[in-house]
């Protein structure tokens, strides 16, 4: 062989070489690559095997306290809170609140003030007689058996007011027409004007709709088999009209919240059939607004809009100056307000990575390190630290566990549309958001008492699935606003929501600003059944009427 075939013949290997080593890296890459599609469907499997037969909740190994899941089936309720091996209540148990505190709900507990009827059983008359010398038995002492519950249904009354007419005795016998004077007219203003509904009617219409969640139909229902027979579509327009003298409540509550330094938000679906008379497709929003852990006033206030984007948020919080946290939605942040992240987001789409009993992956390291801090937080919050030892706190303790946090993740190389992939990517395009909390104390590391407070609306929404109009869409955000806001402040809902529908309407569409602190749910001059149990509101109501 020549030394130019010799040549040739090298050339030609080293360029079949160069070829057979980029045909590998391809192959590599390509593999590579379906490895990780693989581990992306996996993931996909695992996720809807998880949906399907899974436990929905997020509260298992990998759960934060206070995280809240909104998927509940309500109609498993009764198989799911059952336990036919459970203590009986007892009288004790159930006549004052138990005083224990701990995760576990305490026992539904009855007031020692509620009314007790007692039944005595006695001998008959001819049955007492002493055995031993044939002399009458008399009576002189009781002996306890047992005590049980009892109830009787709601009472519906009507009342009619009249006036008396008075007249001059002397002037109709001897003048020429007698003096007639009239009583005042004391009747309360009408909630609906010449409707049929008192004040109390329309308080607990709307207790048991946005309260208890029962629907309207079944509120019917329940009023036909005592006598009355009020269809749903009136039920509808008593709330919806009625609804209208809370305008200038929930406007007042907007008023002391916008006076609070922290904020915060959350959105959930409403399906509205028709907008101004128009069928619509797309679903609405309910949005929702809360004052912080740590405020002043506790306050509720919930607002439908027919979308989550931009306008909505800058109209509701635009003017705000202080901190809203939030999940990250990005219609959010276009104000003068500061804008938290939510650490449970953020560790929530890293519990959905996790593969199925794999400790040891890189999501689960990454939860890992979340609930560290998570940890933290909650012994500063158990020893009730006051904020400038948490701010110190978390600069000492709490932010190089998040470096780490963020240290991590900058190292992982997730494939595009992953679980791992979206749950990385969330939290570095929420960085600055989800670290803000690191430097004020009054700011918690989730939004999860948003999240709360849209609760009963989903609950709720479970029941009666869709509003009709944007008209009763509107009238649910104004009484879950005023019933939300009561509860906070420990007010009795039926006997609040009754005083409202009895001096709002004599008040007028624009009450004064002193006239609306009045009725704030925090003001000290609420009359005494704002804070009354039901028993005592009803027992109330039959003695002034």
């Amino acid at each position: 062989m020549t030394y130019e075939e010799l040549k040739a013949a090298y050339e030609a290997a080293v360029q079949k070489c160069s070829e057979l080593e980029k045909e590998n890296d391809e192959l590599k890459k390509s593999n590579e690559d379906q490895a990780l599609h693989i581990e992306h469907l996996e993931e996909q499997i695992l996720k809807r095997n998880k949906m399907l037969f899974g436990q929905k909740s997020e509260k298992s190994k990998f759960i934060c306290d206070g995280q809240m899941n909104l998927d509940g089936n309500v109609f498993n309720e009764a198989e799911e809170l059952s336990n036919l091996s459970a203590a009986e209540p007892t009288e004790d148990s159930i006549t004052k609140k138990s005083k224990k505190i701990g995760k576990h709900r305490g026992r539904n507990e009855l007031r020692g003030d509620l009314e007790t009827k007692e039944i005595v059983h006695t001998l008959p008359e001819d049955q007492r007689k002493c055995a031993v010398c044939g002399s009458r038995l008399v009576p002189f002492s009781k002996e306890y058996i047992t005590t049980r519950l009892c109830i009787i249904p709601a009472k519906i009354f009507k009342i009619t007011y009249f006036r008396e007419v008075y007249k001059c005795e002397h002037c109709d016998k001897h003048g020429d027409k007698a003096n007639i004077v009239k009583a005042p007219n004391l009747t309360p203003a009408p909630v609906i004007p010449r409707g049929l509904p008192e004040a109390e009617l329309i308080a607990y219409i709307a207790e048991a709709k946005y309260l208890l969640g029962e629907p309207l139909y079944r509120m019917e229902q329940h009023f036909k088999m005592q006598g009355i027979y009020l269809n749903r579509t009136s039920l509808a327009n008593w709330i919806i009209k009625s609804s209208e003298w809370l305008i200038p409540v929930v406007k007042h509550f907007w008023k002391y919240a916008y006076l609070e330094p922290v904020l915060n938000a959350d959105e959930t679906t409403l399906r509205v059939l028709k907008i101004q008379g128009k069928p619509v497709k797309k679903l609405g929003q309910m949005w929702v607004v809360c004052t912080g852990a740590s405020a002043k006033l506790l306050i509720a206030i919930y607002t439908y809009r027919d979308s989550r984007s931009k306008v909505t948020a800058e109209e509701l919080l635009g003017s705000y100056d202080g901190i809203v946290q939030t999940d990250g939605l990005g219609s959010y942040g276009s104000g003068e307000y500061l804008h938290a992240g939510c650490w449970s987001h953020a560790r929530r789409k890293f519990v959905d990575s996790i593969p199925e009993n794999d400790k040891n992956s890189k999501a689960a390291k990454a939860v890992e390190i979340i609930d560290r801090a998570f940890a933290l937080e909650r012994e500063a919050r158990k020893a009730n630290v006051p904020p400038e030892k948490i701010l110190e706190m978390r600069q000492k303790e709490v932010r190089p566990i998040i470096e780490e946090f963020y240290n991590f993740i900058g190292t992982l190389r997730p494939s595009k549309g992953s679980h791992l992939g979206t749950a990385v990517t969330y939290a570095l395009n929420q960085k600055d958001k989800l670290l803000l909390f690191l430097d004020h104390p009054e700011v918690k590391m989730t939004n999860n008492l948003a999240e709360r407070t849209v609760k009963p609306f989903v609950i709720d929404r479970k029941n009666f699935l869709f509003s009709a109009t944007d008209k009763g869409a509107d009238a649910s955000a104004l009484f879950m606003s005023v019933i939300e806001t009561a509860k906070r402040n420990g007010l009795n809902v039926f006997g609040y929501l009754s005083y409202l529908m009895l001096v709002l309407p004599s008040w007028g569409k624009t009450p004064s600003e002193e006239q609306l602190d009045s009725i704030m749910p925090w003001s000290a001059t609420l009359p005494e059944t704002c804070h009354r149990t039901y028993h005592q509101i009803v027992e109330n109501m039959a003695e002034v009427k």
